[in-house]
Protein backbone atom coordinates (compact mmCIF):
# COMPACT_ATOMS: atom_id res chain seq x y z
CA UNK A 1 0.00 0.00 0.00
CA UNK A 2 1.09 3.49 -0.84
CA UNK A 3 0.49 6.73 1.10
CA UNK A 4 -1.40 9.00 -0.27
CA UNK A 5 -0.05 11.80 -2.90
CA UNK A 6 0.57 15.09 -1.65
CA UNK A 7 -1.20 16.56 -4.79
CA UNK A 8 -4.58 14.75 -4.37
CA UNK A 9 -4.29 16.23 -0.35
CA UNK A 10 -3.74 19.82 -1.88
CA UNK A 11 -6.55 19.35 -4.39
CA UNK A 12 -9.25 17.79 -2.53
CA UNK A 13 -8.56 18.75 1.34
CA UNK A 14 -10.44 17.05 4.31
CA UNK A 15 -12.90 18.92 6.11
CA UNK A 16 -11.38 20.19 9.52
CA UNK A 17 -7.74 20.36 10.50
CA UNK A 18 -5.32 20.21 7.34
CA UNK A 19 -2.78 16.90 7.58
CA UNK A 20 -0.42 17.21 10.84
CA UNK A 21 2.41 15.39 9.61
CA UNK A 22 3.85 13.78 5.90
CA UNK A 23 2.82 10.71 5.85
CA UNK A 24 -1.04 11.20 5.04
CA UNK A 25 -2.15 12.12 8.78
CA UNK A 26 -5.56 14.13 9.45
CA UNK A 27 -8.08 15.21 11.91
CA UNK A 28 -12.23 15.54 11.45
CA UNK A 29 -14.07 17.67 13.53
CA UNK A 30 -16.62 15.12 15.04
CA UNK A 31 -18.87 16.92 17.59
CA UNK A 32 -16.82 18.97 18.54
CA UNK A 33 -13.74 16.55 19.18
CA UNK A 34 -11.18 16.06 16.66
CA UNK A 35 -10.67 12.37 15.46
CA UNK A 36 -7.08 11.73 13.81
CA UNK A 37 -5.98 9.01 11.46
CA UNK A 38 -3.63 8.21 8.96
CA UNK A 39 -4.76 7.62 5.19
CA UNK A 40 -2.99 5.51 3.15
CA UNK A 41 -4.05 4.25 -0.90
CA UNK A 42 -4.30 0.47 -1.65
CA UNK A 43 -5.07 -1.42 -4.43
CA UNK A 44 -8.15 -2.83 -2.93
CA UNK A 45 -11.91 -2.18 -4.46
CA UNK A 46 -12.93 -1.88 -0.79
CA UNK A 47 -12.10 1.12 2.28
CA UNK A 48 -11.41 -0.38 5.59
CA UNK A 49 -10.46 1.15 8.70
CA UNK A 50 -8.47 0.04 11.67
CA UNK A 51 -7.86 0.44 15.22
CA UNK A 52 -4.56 0.12 16.32
CA UNK A 53 -1.89 1.12 19.11
CA UNK A 54 -1.23 4.80 17.43
CA UNK A 55 -5.01 4.89 16.37
CA UNK A 56 -7.07 4.81 13.55
CA UNK A 57 -5.69 3.83 10.19
CA UNK A 58 -7.45 4.40 6.88
CA UNK A 59 -6.68 2.55 3.79
CA UNK A 60 -8.87 3.10 0.71
CA UNK A 61 -8.88 2.68 -2.89
CA UNK A 62 -6.87 4.92 -4.82
CA UNK A 63 -10.18 6.14 -6.98
CA UNK A 64 -12.00 6.71 -4.29
CA UNK A 65 -11.71 10.54 -3.41
CA UNK A 66 -11.09 12.50 -0.22
CA UNK A 67 -14.60 14.00 0.51
CA UNK A 68 -15.83 9.89 -0.17
CA UNK A 69 -13.22 8.92 2.22
CA UNK A 70 -14.61 11.80 5.01
CA UNK A 71 -18.14 10.47 4.80
CA UNK A 72 -17.27 6.99 5.22
CA UNK A 73 -14.99 8.01 8.25
CA UNK A 74 -17.60 10.04 9.19
CA UNK A 75 -20.14 7.25 8.81
CA UNK A 76 -17.97 4.99 11.02
CA UNK A 77 -17.23 8.04 13.90
CA UNK A 78 -19.42 6.19 16.38
CA UNK A 79 -18.04 2.72 15.87
CA UNK A 80 -14.30 3.58 15.60
CA UNK A 81 -15.27 5.51 19.06
CA UNK A 82 -16.22 2.92 21.04
CA UNK A 83 -13.56 0.47 19.82
CA UNK A 84 -10.23 3.27 20.90
CA UNK A 85 -12.48 3.85 24.22
CA UNK A 86 -13.23 0.25 25.12
CA UNK A 87 -10.24 -1.91 24.24
CA UNK A 88 -9.63 -5.49 25.97
CA UNK A 89 -6.58 -7.23 26.15
CA UNK A 90 -5.66 -10.80 26.59
CA UNK A 91 -3.22 -12.80 28.67
CA UNK A 92 0.73 -12.34 27.47
CA UNK A 93 1.03 -15.68 28.78
CA UNK A 94 -1.49 -18.51 29.37
CA UNK A 95 -1.44 -20.17 32.54
CA UNK A 96 -3.17 -20.67 36.02
CA UNK A 97 -4.44 -17.08 37.39
CA UNK A 98 -4.27 -15.79 33.73
CA UNK A 99 -7.36 -13.63 33.34
CA UNK A 100 -8.98 -12.95 29.69
CA UNK A 101 -12.22 -11.02 28.96
CA UNK A 102 -15.33 -12.96 27.80
CA UNK A 103 -18.90 -11.55 26.72
CA UNK A 104 -17.34 -8.40 28.04
CA UNK A 105 -16.59 -9.45 31.68
CA UNK A 106 -13.26 -10.44 32.70
CA UNK A 107 -12.78 -14.28 33.32
CA UNK A 108 -9.92 -15.78 35.46
CA UNK A 109 -7.96 -19.07 34.76
CA UNK A 110 -8.05 -22.03 37.06
CA UNK A 111 -6.00 -25.38 35.97
CA UNK A 112 -7.85 -27.65 37.98
CA UNK A 113 -6.99 -31.17 37.10
CA UNK A 114 -9.03 -33.18 39.40
CA UNK A 115 -11.87 -31.63 36.80
CA UNK A 116 -12.82 -33.75 34.22
CA UNK A 117 -14.73 -30.66 31.82
CA UNK A 118 -14.18 -27.13 31.28
CA UNK A 119 -16.49 -25.53 33.67
CA UNK A 120 -17.14 -21.72 34.05
CA UNK A 121 -18.09 -21.24 37.49
CA UNK A 122 -17.97 -17.90 39.42
CA UNK A 123 -16.37 -15.97 37.56
CA UNK A 124 -13.42 -18.63 36.48
CA UNK A 125 -12.73 -21.08 34.11
CA UNK A 126 -11.64 -24.22 35.73
CA UNK A 127 -9.66 -26.21 33.44
CA UNK A 128 -8.97 -29.95 32.96
CA UNK A 129 -5.39 -29.47 32.88
CA UNK A 130 -2.39 -30.99 35.79
CA UNK A 131 -0.67 -27.50 36.74
CA UNK A 132 2.94 -28.63 34.87
CA UNK A 133 0.54 -28.53 31.49
CA UNK A 134 2.32 -26.00 28.73
CA UNK A 135 1.12 -22.85 27.92
CA UNK A 136 0.47 -24.50 24.17
CA UNK A 137 -2.00 -26.70 25.46
CA UNK A 138 -3.77 -24.43 27.93
CA UNK A 139 -4.30 -21.64 24.96
CA UNK A 140 -5.60 -24.09 22.74
CA UNK A 141 -8.16 -25.59 25.41
CA UNK A 142 -9.14 -22.05 26.21
CA UNK A 143 -9.50 -21.02 23.13
CA UNK A 144 -11.16 -24.34 21.48
CA UNK A 145 -14.14 -23.82 24.80
CA UNK A 146 -14.17 -20.47 23.41
CA UNK A 147 -15.21 -20.85 19.93
CA UNK A 148 -17.61 -23.31 20.93
CA UNK A 149 -19.40 -20.59 23.19
CA UNK A 150 -18.94 -18.25 20.36
CA UNK A 151 -21.04 -20.31 18.10
CA UNK A 152 -23.38 -20.31 20.30
CA UNK A 153 -23.55 -16.88 21.00
CA UNK A 154 -23.34 -15.37 17.25
CA UNK A 155 -26.60 -17.93 17.02
CA UNK A 156 -28.53 -16.64 19.27
CA UNK A 157 -27.44 -13.24 17.97
CA UNK A 158 -28.08 -13.77 14.49
CA UNK A 159 -32.16 -15.94 15.26
CA UNK A 160 -32.90 -12.34 17.09
CA UNK A 161 -31.63 -9.87 14.90
CA UNK A 162 -33.06 -11.87 11.97
CA UNK A 163 -36.95 -11.95 14.02
CA UNK A 164 -36.47 -8.73 14.71
CA UNK A 165 -35.90 -7.26 10.98
CA UNK A 166 -38.14 -10.08 9.14
CA UNK A 167 -35.31 -11.79 7.59
CA UNK A 168 -34.94 -15.40 6.58
CA UNK A 169 -31.69 -15.96 8.79
CA UNK A 170 -28.12 -16.45 6.12
CA UNK A 171 -26.15 -19.61 6.31
CA UNK A 172 -23.33 -18.33 8.66
CA UNK A 173 -19.92 -19.68 9.80
CA UNK A 174 -17.47 -19.07 12.15
CA UNK A 175 -14.22 -17.30 11.00
CA UNK A 176 -10.99 -17.62 12.30
CA UNK A 177 -9.63 -14.92 10.56
CA UNK A 178 -7.26 -13.06 13.08
CA UNK A 179 -8.09 -9.16 13.36
CA UNK A 180 -11.75 -9.38 11.65
CA UNK A 181 -15.13 -9.36 12.94
CA UNK A 182 -16.95 -10.89 9.97
CA UNK A 183 -17.21 -10.45 6.18
CA UNK A 184 -20.09 -10.94 3.86
CA UNK A 185 -19.42 -13.69 0.98
CA UNK A 186 -20.23 -13.15 -2.75
CA UNK A 187 -23.16 -15.87 -2.21
CA UNK A 188 -24.47 -13.58 0.24
CA UNK A 189 -23.37 -15.89 3.32
CA UNK A 190 -21.66 -14.52 6.59
CA UNK A 191 -18.61 -15.38 8.42
CA UNK A 192 -18.64 -14.08 11.82
CA UNK A 193 -15.48 -14.33 13.88
CA UNK A 194 -15.30 -16.68 17.00
CA UNK A 195 -13.32 -13.69 18.70
CA UNK A 196 -16.33 -11.38 19.11
CA UNK A 197 -16.98 -13.89 22.05
CA UNK A 198 -14.68 -11.94 24.01
CA UNK A 199 -17.01 -8.42 23.96
CA UNK A 200 -20.30 -7.94 25.10
CA UNK A 201 -23.26 -9.65 24.08
CA UNK A 202 -25.02 -6.28 23.17
CA UNK A 203 -21.79 -5.45 20.72
CA UNK A 204 -22.24 -8.65 19.07
CA UNK A 205 -25.80 -7.75 18.21
CA UNK A 206 -24.27 -4.38 16.78
CA UNK A 207 -21.71 -6.56 14.65
CA UNK A 208 -24.19 -8.45 13.40
CA UNK A 209 -26.67 -5.94 12.65
CA UNK A 210 -24.52 -4.23 10.65
CA UNK A 211 -24.04 -6.98 8.66
CA UNK A 212 -27.42 -7.88 8.26
CA UNK A 213 -28.59 -4.80 6.93
CA UNK A 214 -25.58 -4.85 4.23
CA UNK A 215 -27.59 -8.30 3.09
CA UNK A 216 -31.31 -6.59 3.70
CA UNK A 217 -29.73 -3.58 1.44
CA UNK A 218 -28.21 -6.30 -1.45
CA UNK A 219 -24.81 -4.47 -0.66
CA UNK A 220 -21.93 -6.48 -0.03
CA UNK A 221 -19.38 -5.84 2.85
CA UNK A 222 -17.22 -3.13 1.87
CA UNK A 223 -14.79 -4.11 4.85
CA UNK A 224 -14.97 -1.26 6.53
CA UNK A 225 -14.13 -3.26 9.72
CA UNK A 226 -11.37 -5.23 8.04
CA UNK A 227 -9.32 -5.26 12.01
CA UNK A 228 -11.84 -4.46 14.32
CA UNK A 229 -10.24 -7.15 16.11
CA UNK A 230 -7.10 -5.92 16.31
CA UNK A 231 -7.05 -4.46 19.82
CA UNK A 232 -7.29 -8.32 20.72
CA UNK A 233 -4.00 -10.19 20.49
CA UNK A 234 -4.49 -13.26 18.34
Amino acid sequence: MSVIQPELQLDLPLGGSPPDAPGGQFSLQLNDQPLPFRLRRSRSPNLSMVVDEQGLRVSAPRGMTLPQIEQAVREGSRAIAGKQDNKLSLPIRWQDGARFPFLGSEVVLCLSGEHDRIELRDGTLHLPLPPQAVEKQIKDSVQGWLQMQARRVIEAQLEAACARMGMVKPSWRVSFAAGAWGAVDADGSLRLSWRLVHITPEAIGTVVNRFLAQLETSARAPQLWEDDAAPLPA
